[in-house]
């Protein structure tokens, strides 16, 4: 049935929000299988608690554009594509605009990368977040280092076409004053996420080896609510950190400051963490995340942010691996990776475009199908990629490399 389903018919609808309700409206011929998939994810988009509007639409994440907006439609349109016509295309790009920060996190994810070469200029990284938006994403996020330590950031931003995208900045919240949020507003920015690694003061700025920076977080992310920015908290949880009791911390302190949404990574043992095989979460660990999010934080529970979870989302029980199925990481050079804390380049978007990596990305065997589980943490995937890189090379590494690797030693040599 897949086969027969005509794309061009795809695009014939609109999203309505009635009394809360999201509402799908027919402009022309749909083929009905689309139809009823609609039909059904707007009903489930409905009962999702809301995170906030912009432009008058609806949010339910930061990761999502909001409903009904054209970036949204666009969205949907895409998801039916992926569905019925079996496309790739990337809903989320994150780009590493530069690796300034002030801070010196001990955990570091993309430390590795940094290398002594010329930043992008700015008219690069406009074609490459036109290139990206063209080969499908809806949603640009803006990374680091510290975006905002690039003084052009908002004129990147006001690049993102925000009838097709909407833009995402993760930041360590240091330099969110109430004049820079007003220019991140006036730019098009639709959320940022601030990085917080311990709800304590003292152990977060121990860990962004910053002092004070805490405090000038809970006192910035008053800036970006009086701008009328969506303003949330990133996350991450060790092993030790989940049993420590963290994430309930967490969502008490973000409720206490208004946070709109919590975005809670998996620790991964890449970037300065790179072996470090300690921090992994261990299964009985995500799985009592995913029961907490499921029985208590998804609940419609006044005050608290959206909690988002990696170990729920990324799991077999949801959308499994996200990694060059429907997103990819970029440098602050140009190299395109599967994800964030996947330390692995199949090519360099400045040299190649960013549609003919995304191409040579999903057909490679190890990408191609979708994964039901984080790959960086299945010990069988890691055997056969991350393991296999030689300590203290340079990061991102070469696919072609390890295909050489592996498939020598499959031969045995």
């Amino acid at each position: 049935m897949k086969a027969e389903i005509d794309a061009e018919q795809l695009v014939n609808f609109e999203v309505e929000l009635r009394d809360g309700r999201l509402e799908l409206r027919q402009t022309g011929p749909m083929p009905e299988p689309a139809v009823r998939y609609l039909e059904r994810h707007l009903a489930r988009l409905t009962k999702f608690k809301t995170v906030g509007f912009w432009h008058g639409a609806r949010s339910i994440s930061f990761f999502d554009p909001p409903l009904p907006h054209p970036a949204g439609k666009r969205g949907l349109v895409d998801r039916l594509e992926r569905v019925f016509c079996r496309t790739r295309k990337p809903a989320a790009a994150t780009l590493a605009i530069t690796y300034n920060c002030q801070a010196d996190c001990v955990h570091c994810s993309c430390a590795p990368n940094v290398r002594r070469q010329p930043p992008l200029s700015t008219e690069q990284w406009k074609r490459i977040i036109a290139e990206t938006v063209d080969v499908g994403t809806t949603n640009v996020i803006f990374t680091g280092g510290e975006p905002l330590l690039r003084k052009d950031i908002f004129e990147l931003i006001a690049s993102v076409d925000e009838q097709r995208a909407t833009t995402l900045m993760f930041t360590n919240g240091e330099m969110l004053s109430p004049e820079t949020c007003a220019k991140l507003v006036d730019a098009g920015l639709y959320a940022l996420f601030i990085s917080l690694d311990s709800p304590e003061p003292a152990e977060h700025d121990r860990l962004r080896r910053r002092p004070g920076l805490f405090d000038t977080i809970m006192q910035n992310i008053e800036h970006a609510e009086q701008a009328g920015l969506m303003a949330g908290f990133s996350i991450y949880l060790t092993h030790a950190k989940h049993a420590a009791g963290e994430l309930d911390a967490y969502m008490e302190l973000g409720k206490k400051v208004g946070a709109k949404e919590i975005i809670q990574f998996d620790a991964v043992p890449t970037g300065r963490l790179f072996g470090q095989m300690d921090v992994l979460l261990r299964e009985e660990d995500r799985e009592e995340i995913r029961q907490k999010v499921l029985a208590t934080y998804h609940q419609d529970m006044p005050g608290y942010p959206v909690l988002t979870s990696q170990a729920l989302v990324n799991s077999p029980q949801s959308m499994g691996c996200f990694g060059a199925f429907n997103q990819f990481y970029m440098t602050a050079y140009g190299d395109m990776c599967p994800c964030d804390f996947t330390p692995i380049c199949f090519g360099n978007a400045v040299e190649e475009g960013v549609a003919a990596v995304w191409e040579r990305m999903t057909h490679h065997p190890l990408w191609c199908r979708r994964h039901k589980d984080c790959r960086m943490q299945t010990p069988e995937f890691r055997a056969q990629t991350v393991d296999l890189i030689p300590p203290d090379a340079p990061m991102p590494y070469p696919i072609e490399t390890i295909d050489a690797m592996r498939e020598k030693k499959a031969a045995g040599g």
